[in-house]
């Protein structure tokens, strides 16, 4: 596809849209443009049997509308009317993008791998200016403009999405939000590729600048994708946008499900190896918590610093792997040193003058001035003393401050005394450029719940347990790595 047609923010943001067929039950549609504020007047329903629906008047064809063109077509009818209705709405209307949510095409069966093939042709030889995602694919979101769903955030993000799947596109939308208080830039639910592929969003993304970070669920290759695998890789080797890499079909079960998914077709897992071993790509785990866990961590570095260069983002990133665990359990702290170091990090252990410089600020009758911290009983109770061992201990060569904390009750001044020692805490560590992370184990209780909140809206960066905490920092870390290295070599 031509530099021309890569303009893919009339897909995201258009002017105008169409539904066709507009019924009830696609009514989310609607009322996905509604939350989003889209202009209700410059949205087309088309329908030969309703007269109105949410109150938007619906025309009985393409040639009644009183506009000539379309900047997004929602297409969903049955598969056996999908190539007349594609002929019969171009021969009339110019349409620049196409959103076919019809599915039951290539990934069911060879009638359906038949329909995709026409639509290919029609769009590559009588439509090139028309570009399409799907078919099956939800569509596109992009706060302010369009949304496939009604629920989905308003605020604009930095997070770009583009996935195979839409249902993992809309859990990771709808779950970020919830649990971590993620907003996007943009986010695309593509399907089964016959025309967009994923690299035409990768390339896209690469130059968007709302978006700064991009997330990927990817099934493998389109057939109609030539040449995929390089454009792919080509992105991905210069690319300086973090982008987190989610898999489907690692094995040969699991490409067994994609081609009844997406008819997409699995690669070796030795050029996926050498993918990831050849460019700045994260990979994540075949989860959408880790998914989410990652993009968490990115997430809070990029949306606080919306506007930095390049060149100058090398500072969010941590130089090394040294952690530091605050903690008030000792049986818990020597759990979470195996763990972390089995994880790659290291615990450097207080010796010698630092133990002594500790000891000085306040010498402790129960617990450990070594890493774990263990702390146990003093941070309301000795509150100066809390704060100045902590500090003491963090600025030492360390990167990463893991702190736990609870949700138990407390009187009303000791919770106040609690809470502004980790504001403070926390301050101190990101005046350093180091990462603070916070374990808030999970409970089903509703002052976890109220607590949870109350830090997201401090900008904490909360996990439940050390091991997903330990996974995200150690992508962070990774990426500001190859970051550090790509920005050398350019140099050189």
């Amino acid at each position: 596809m031509s530099d021309n047609n890569m303009a893919l923010d009339g897909l995201f943001k258009p002017q105008t849209a169409a539904i066709f067929e507009a019924k009830e039950n696609f009514s989310f549609f609607i009322e996905g443009f509604k939350t989003q504020g889209f202009d209700l007047d410059n949205l087309y329903l088309i329908s030969p049997s309703e007269e109105e629906i949410l109150g938007i008047k619906c025309y009985k064809s393409f040639s009644n509308i009183p506009i000539n063109t379309i900047d997004l077509l929602i297409l969903a009818v049955g598969r056996d009317r999908l190539i007349d209705s594609l002929r019969s709405i171009l021969a009339v209307k110019k349409v620049r993008f196409i959103h076919f949510f019809t599915a039951r095409t290539g990934e069911a069966d060879e009638i359906g791998l038949k329909i995709e093939n026409e639509i290919r042709e029609i769009l590559e030889h009588e439509y090139p200016n028309t570009q399409a995602i799907g078919p099956n694919c939800m569509g596109v979101y992009c706060p302010k403009h369009s949304s496939y769903l009604p629920d989905f955030p308003t605020e604009k993000g930095v997070i770009g999405l583009v996935f195979h799947s839409g249902d993992l596109c809309t859990r990771t939308i709808r779950y970020g939000f919830i649990r971590h208080n993620l907003t996007f830039s943009k986010g695309a639910s593509i399907g089964n590729c016959v025309n967009l592929q994923v690299s035409d969003f990768l390339k896209f993304f690469k130059h968007d600048e709302e978006t700064k970070v991009i997330a990927t669920y990817f099934e493998g290759f389109s057939r109609y994708g030539k040449n995929e695998g390089r454009k792919i890789f080509n992105l991905l080797e210069n690319i300086k946008k973090p982008v987190l890499f989610l898999r489907g079909g690692k094995t040969k079960r699991g490409q067994s499900a994609v081609l009844t998914h997406t008819g997409s077709l699995g690669t070796d897992e030795k050029i996926w190896r050498a993918i990831f071993n050849q460019t700045p790509l994260i990979e994540v785990g075949s989860s959408i918590n880790e998914l989410l866990d990652f993009l968490y961590i990115f997430n809070k570095y990029y949306k606080n610093n919306r506007g930095t260069l390049i060149e100058d983002q090398i500072s969010f990133y941590p130089k090394g792997k040294n952690t530091l665990v605050i903690i008030w359990s000792g049986g818990l702290g020597i759990l979470d040193t195996d763990t972390l170091t089995e994880f790659g990090l290291n615990l450097p252990l207080f010796d010698g003058k630092i133990v002594e410089k500790l000891m000085e600020i306040y010498s402790l009758k129960i617990g450990s001035l070594s890493n774990p911290l263990d702390l146990p009983w003093i941070s309301s109770r000795r509150h100066q003393q809390y704060l100045d061992l902590c500090k003491a201990a963090i600025s030492e060569d360390i990167q990463l401050v893991i702190m736990y904390s609870d949700a138990r009750r407390r009187d009303k001044k000791t919770f106040e005394i609690m809470y502004n020692n980790l504001k403070t805490i926390k301050e101190y560590v990101e005046s350093l450029n180091k990462v603070f992370i916070l374990i808030l184990p999970d409970s089903p209780s509703n002052l976890r719940k109220q607590y949870y909140k109350m830090l997201l809206k401090d900008d904490f960066l909360v996990y439940p347990d050390i091991q997903r905490a330990a996974k995200a920092f150690l992508a962070f870390y990774q990426h500001g790595k190859q970051l550090r290295r790509m920005l050398k070599k350019e140099k050189l």
